[in-house]
């Protein structure tokens, strides 16, 4: 199928993502083959529609579809899927077809999703609300135990969302630069941020 040929909504789709269902089928067999770890119906649309891959309700109908033909099963307990021998061929042997660019940007959406996951499955943080505002506490653990928590106060729940994403994004950098304070060695403590 030429790659001008356009059979799916186009809606959220970046210039260079994916508009026909066909190589949105691809892709998906592509990414379940070639992930280190599970995924769940939900953290690929969340890649497609973060990325501007393909039109979300594509996504999910071609999920759907690989579903119902058995390229791909899904697992009851936890919503893994799982890439079937049929779905691994479709994979090794269309994924070349795909453009360069969607090639690219998918292997790196992956990455960061794994990053993300791994960094939300250790790592915690809670919000509740206070008397003049929220607390946010954000926890960092090492896989084995807490090694440190913060909790701070700000005004509104936006604020709090805010802290809360700042911080999930490089626990690390918090850790660091606590420790660094603490102990009196500044040789540990992050790089300075670059200012806009």
């Amino acid at each position: 199928m030429p790659q001008d040929h356009v059979d799916a909504f186009t809606g959220g789709v970046r210039p260079d993502g994916l508009k026909n269902k066909s190589d949105i089928k691809v892709l998906v067999c592509f990414l379940l083959s070639h992930c280190s770890q599970p995924l769940t119906q939900k953290d690929l649309t969340d890649i497609f529609l973060e990325w501007g891959l393909a039109n979300y309700f594509e996504a999910a109908d071609a999920i759907s579809s690989l579903l119902r033909h058995e390229n791909v099963t899904e697992q009851p307990e936890d919503g893994a899927l799982t890439i079937t021998d049929k779905g691994k061929f479709i994979a090794d042997t269309l994924y070349d077809g795909l453009p360069v660019t969607v090639r690219e940007k998918s292997l790196e959406a992956i990455e960061q999703l794994l990053t993300r996951k791994h960094i939300n499955k250790y790592n915690k943080t809670r919000i509740e609300a206070c008397d003049k505002g929220y607390t946010v506490t954000c926890t960092v653990n090492d896989g084995t135990m807490d090694t440190m928590s913060v909790k701070v106060y700000v005004p509104t729940f936006n604020y709090a969302t805010f802290v809360r994403d700042r911080f999930l994004q490089d626990p690390e950098t918090l850790y660091r630069a606590v420790m660094a304070q603490l102990t009196d060695t500044p040789e540990i403590a992050p790089k300075p941020m670059r200012q806009p």
